[in-house]
């Protein structure tokens, strides 16, 4: 839908008061991309998917091709989630499996639209490094995979993504790798309390990873002042063109 990214920001808005009028118990004045330092607490991720359960409950959405092998992101549009893959099948404990080399835990936000997916949390087995949202092996770290994995969602299945409200040190990071690097994803950063994005004058300024004073964004637990703020990221071309058409944008 054409507006969906404008009303993206309405509607966070409209959401923050309903819920302060209708469900106190959500305890919204808590929403906030507020730093914890250290580690999560992280339920153990799936290290391997079996053939029948791809199948039945993924659907493929991009192969890459990554130092010889053969990669697959899928996307379980139902829970949702979503996951990189070694597309060959190898044998563990007897049982034939698909590797899993990088996995994301989503959450479906309907109160903002129909297309919006916040990252909610990431797994991880004893043998991967924790990134916001992002699980990825060690072998496979500098190659770009959490990056990929995004990319691959926003850009193949249609869908904006945006931060959790708890973040860690890793989150922050990626998000800004993100918008440093990606050259298929624009990433803003939008005041919910508000329902405008910065620098909140009407116009739009894309987060490159660095422009926007980083005390404006997160701040460190227990300092809650960052309470409200949500990063956004969508796909480049859209983003661009809805912001040609309706308002003035910066870089």
């Amino acid at each position: 839908m054409r507006d969906d990214f404008q009303n993206l920001s309405r509607g966070l808005k409209q959401m923050c008061c309903y819920c302060e009028q209708f469900c106190p118990e959500w305890d919204i004045k808590g929403i906030m991309p507020v730093l914890t330092r250290g580690d999560s607490h992280m339920i153990v991720m799936p290290t391997t998917y079996s053939p029948m359960t791809v199948a039945r409950s993924f659907r493929v959405v991009k192969e890459i091709e990554l130092s010889g092998r053969l990669l697959q992101v899928i996307y379980d549009n139902q829970t949702p989630r979503a996951a990189i893959i070694e597309a060959d099948i190898e044998v563990f404990a007897g049982v034939p499996r698909h590797r899993v080399l990088a996995a994301l835990d989503l959450q479906r936000k309907k109160e903002f639209g129909s297309d919006i997916i916040a990252v909610e949390r990431w797994w991880e087995d004893s043998d991967l490094a924790q990134v916001e949202g992002i699980c990825v092996s060690p072998g496979e770290r500098d190659k770009g995979l959490a990056t990929r994995l995004y990319e691959a969602l926003i850009m193949q299945c249609g869908i904006t993504l945006i931060s959790d409200f708890d973040q860690y040190d890793g989150g922050k990071m990626l998000w800004q790798k993100i918008a440093r690097e990606s050259d298929q994803i624009s990433v803003f950063v939008l005041d919910t309390e508000q329902g405008a994005f910065w620098p909140y004058d009407g116009t739009k300024v894309i987060y490159d990873g660095g422009c926007i004073p980083e005390e404006r964004i997160w701040s460190i637990s227990p300092d809650q002042k960052c309470h409200g703020i949500v990063l956004v990221a969508e796909n480049k071309q859209r983003a661009n063109q809805l912001m040609e058409e309706s308002a003035p944008y910066r870089i």
